[in-house]
C-alpha cells in the first residue's frame, strides 16, 4: 500500500540520514583533532629544537664534536625525533645521530654544492610533509650564527593517537547506541504500534472498519485498470442509507454509530470475498463488483443488498427500519476515470433516491443531462436571489368564503422567470433548492417580497385581509433562527405576526427537529396551517400540541367529488374532525361550480382553486380585490 510504502522509504530515509549525519560529524570532529594535534606537535618539536640548539652553543664554540654528539644523541629520548645533525658555521659537519632510513651529508652544501654520495641534502628552510620532515634551526652566540641544527621529524606519534582517540569515539559512539537502543526499545515498540494505527486511520474507517474513501478510491483504480486490461466488465455500487437522520434524532449518535456498523456488516456479508465495500461518507458506502458479466445479475446482488438492509436492526429500545438507494455505473460501458464513475454512481443514486428510495438505478446519459440540468438550475437560482431582478417574483392565489364568496386570504407562491421570458416551473425548481440548500434563502426572499408587495397594496388603498406563506420541512431542520429571521423581516415593514400563516406538510409535524421552530413560531404569533392533510401520517396529537389552525384537504380528494363517494366521505370526516378541534378547513383545487357546491355543503370553511382565482401577479391581485364581487372579509 502506498502510505505503508512512504512510511517505509521514510524509515531508511532517516536512517541513512543519521548515518550521513554521524559519518561527516565524525569526519570533521577527527580533522580538526589532526589540525590541533598537529600544531601541538609542531610547537613542541621547536621548543625542542631551540633546547638542543642552546645546549649546543658551547660544543660549536669550542668546536668539540664528543660533545656535540653527546648533546644531540638525547633525540634517543624522543620517538618525534629519529635523527640529528649538528653543522659548524661554514656548513660542515660537527656532529650527526642518524636513523637507519637517513644519514647527513658532512656539508650542508655537500661538495660543489650537491649533497654528498649516499646523503640526502638539507632543504634551506624547515619542511614538513604528511608523515614528517627536516627541522632546521639556525644557533646564534653573541648575535652571530655559530652553526645549524637539522632535526629529522616523524609523525607516526600524532597518527598513533589520532587513531586511539578515533578509536575511542567509535567506542564511546557504540556503547552510548546500544544503551539507547536498550533505553527506547520500549519507546520504538509504541512507536511502531502507533504508526500500525495511523496507517490503519488513514485508510481504515474507524466506526464500521471498511475501507475509508481514500483506500476504496484506489481499490477502483486497481479495478479500471484491471478492467482495461483484462476486457472483464464490473459494477461501481454507490449506496446510500435512507432515513439514517432519522435514526440519530430518535437514538442519538452513538446507536446511529452502531447501525452503521451493522450496515457494514450485512454489506460485506452479502458480497463476495473479492468484492470490495468501503464508506465513503457519513451514510453512504460504495462497492465494487467483480466479473459481474452483465446489467442483470449486478441488479441481483443489489436487490440482495436491498434486502439484506431492510430487515430491522435490534436497536434498543425498538428496532430500527432504513432502506437502501443505489446508483450503479458500468465498467468500462460508463467511463474509465475512477472520479467520473464515482460522479456517475453517486448521480444514479440521487435518482433512486428521488424516485422514492430504497430502490435502484443505473447510470444513463438521460440520468446525467438531468443533472447537469440540475447543475445550471442551482446556479441560476443563485445568481436569481442575488439579483435584484433575477426573474423571481411571488404569484398571489385567493382564498375565499365557501359561503359568502368573498375573499379571505392569498397564498403566496413562488415563480421565476427566465431572461428569455420562459418559466420555471416550482415543481422543478423548489426540489433542486431543497436538495441544495438554498430553499431557506429562498424562503427569505419570498417573506421579504410578500411584505415589500403588501407595502405596496396598502398604498394603494388595497387591503389583504391574511397571507400564507409555505414553509418547506427542510428550512425547519435547520433550527429556530427561520423565527427570528421572519420576525426581524415583518419588523421592517411594519408587519404583524397574526397577520401571516405559515403552511406546512404533515411531515413536519413528525421531524423530531422541527417540533422546537413550530413552537417558536406559534409563539411568535404566526398562525400555522397544515397542507395537503390526508397524504401523510401526521396524529390528532400533532394538530394539539402545535395548535394547528387550519388544515387544507390534499386536491387528490377534492377533484373527484361529489361523484367519488369514498373521496367525499373523507372529505365530510376532515371536515367534522378539523371543527371539533376547532380547526378551520380550507378545500384546495376546487375547479368547477358543483365541488364549491358540495364542499360548501360539506362544512369546508374556504375555498381555493382555479374557479375562483388563479395565481395572480401583485397589480393583478390589487385590480381582483378592488372588484365588488371579491370584497374583502
Amino acid at each position: 500500500m502506498e502510505p505503508i510504502v512512504r512510511i517505509r522509504r521514510s524509515r531508511w530515509l532517516s536512517l541513512v540520514s543519521t548515518v550521513l549525519t554521524l559519518g561527516i560529524a565524525f569526519v570533521l570532529l577527527m580533522v580538526h583533532q589532526y589540525v590541533v594535534g598537529r600544531q601541538v606537535l609542531l610547537e613542541e618539536l621547536h621548543t625542542e629544537a631551540a633546547i638542543i640548539a642552546e645546549n649546543s652553543s658551547a660544543a660549536l664554540v669550542f668546536d668539540d664534536a664528543r660533545s656535540g654528539k653527546e648533546i644531540i644523541a638525547a633525540i634517543r629520548h624522543t620517538p618525534r625525533i629519529v635523527a640529528a645533525a649538528l653543522y659548524r658555521a661554514n656548513g660542515m659537519l660537527l656532529a650527526a645521530e642518524s636513523s637507519g632510513t637517513r644519514s647527513f651529508p658532512s656539508n650542508l652544501s655537500g661538495v660543489d654544492g650537491e649533497p654528498a654520495a649516499g646523503s640526502v641534502g638539507v632543504p634551506d628552510t624547515t619542511s614538513f610533509g604528511a608523515s614528517g620532515g627536516l627541522l632546521r634551526e639556525d644557533i646564534h652566540f653573541n648575535g652571530a650564527m655559530i652553526g645549524t641544527l637539522v632535526l629529522e621529524v616523524d609523525f607516526t606519534s600524532l597518527y598513533r593517537r589520532l587513531l586511539e582517540y578515533a578509536a575511542g569515539v567509535v567506542g564511546i559512539a557504540v556503547v552510548a547506541l546500544a544503551l539507547a537502543y536498550r533505553l527506547t526499545r520500549r519507546l520504538r515498540r509504541r512507536t511502531a504500534r502507533a504508526e500500525e494505527r495511523l496507517e490503519h486511520f488513514a485508510l481504515y474507517d474507524q466506526v464500521t472498519g471498511l475501507p475509508n474513501r481514500r483506500l476504496f478510491e484506489d481499490e477502483l483504480r486497481k479495478v479500471v485498470d484491471h478492467v482495461r486490461r483484462q476486457a472483464v466488465p464490473a459494477a461501481l455500487l454507490f449506496l446510500d442509507v435512507d432515513d439514517f437522520k432519522k435514526v440519530n434524532d430518535s437514538f442519538g449518535h452513538e446507536v446511529g454509530d452502531q447501525v452503521l456498523a451493522m450496515v457494514a456488516e450485512r454489506l460485506r456479508s452479502t458480497l463476495r470475498a473479492g468484492d470490495v465495500v468501503g464508506r465513503i461518507g457519513g451514510d453512504e458506502f460504495a462497492a465494487v463488483l467483480y466479473g459481474v458479466g452483465d446489467p442483470d445479475y449486478t441488479a441481483h446482488v443489489v436487490r440482495k443488498l436491498i434486502a439484506a438492509i431492510s430487515v430491522p436492526f435490534p436497536t434498543e429500545p425498538t428496532p430500527t427500519h432504513i432502506g437502501l438507494s443505489v446508483g450503479i455505473a458500468m465498467l468500462p460501458a460508463d467511463g474509465e476515470d475512477p472520479a467520473a464513475l464515482l460522479r456517475h454512481a453517486d448521480m444514479a443514486m440521487y435518482v433512486a433516491k428521488g424516485q422514492g428510495k430504497n430502490g435502484y438505478q443505473f447510470f444513463s446519459e438521460s440520468i446525467d443531462g438531468k443533472v447537469r440540468h440540475d447543475l445550471r438550475l442551482e446556479a441560476d437560482l443563485r445568481l436569481a436571489l442575488k439579483e435584484h431582478d433575477g426573474g423571481l417574483w411571488v404569484a398571489y392565489q385567493p382564498k375565499v368564503c365557501a359561503r359568502t364568496r368573498r375573499v379571505v386570504g392569498v397564498e403566496a407562491l413562488a415563480r421565476w422567470r427566465t431572461e428569455d421570458g420562459g418559466f420555471v416551473s416550482p415543481a422543478e425548481f423548489i426540489p433542486v433548492a431543497e436538495h441544495t440548500g438554498l430553499i431557506s434563502e429562498l424562503g427569505d426572499w419570498v417573506l421579504d417580497r410578500v411584505c415589500r408587495d403588501l407595502a405596496e397594496l396598502r398604498a394603494t388603498g388595497v387591503a389583504v385581509p391574511k397571507v400564507a406563506v409555505n414553509v418547506s420541512p427542510l428550512q425547519l431542520l435547520r433550527g429556530d433562527a427561520i423565527v427570528g429571521r421572519a420576525s426581524r423581516t415583518l419588523a421592517r415593514y411594519g408587519e404583524r405576526a397574526t397577520h401571516f400563516e405559515f403552511e406546512l406538510t404533515e411531515s413536519a409535524l413528525t421531524e423530531a427537529r422541527g417540533a422546537r421552530v413550530l413552537e417558536a413560531l406559534r409563539a411568535a404569533g404566526f398562525a400555522l396551517a397544515i397542507d395537503d392533510f390526508g397524504t401523510g401520517y401526521s396524529s390528532l396529537g400533532y394538530l394539539k400540541r402545535f395548535q394547528v389552525s387550519t388544515l387544507k384537504i390534499d386536491q387528490s380528494f377534492i377533484s373527484g367529488v361529489p361523484g367519488d363517494e369514498e373521496n367525499a366521505a373523507i372529505v365530510r370526516a376532515v371536515v367534522q374532525m378539523a371543527h371539533a378541534l376547532n380547526i378551520s378547513v380550507v378545500a384546495e383545487g376546487v375547479e368547477t361550480e358543483v365541488q364549491a357546491e358540495f364542499l360548501a355543503m360539506a362544512g369546508c370553511d374556504i375555498l381555493q382553486g382555479y374557479l375562483l382565482g388563479r395565481p395572480m401577479a401583485v397589480n393583478e391581485l390589487a385590480t381582483f380585490l378592488r372588484e365588488p364581487t371579491a370584497a374583502v372579509v
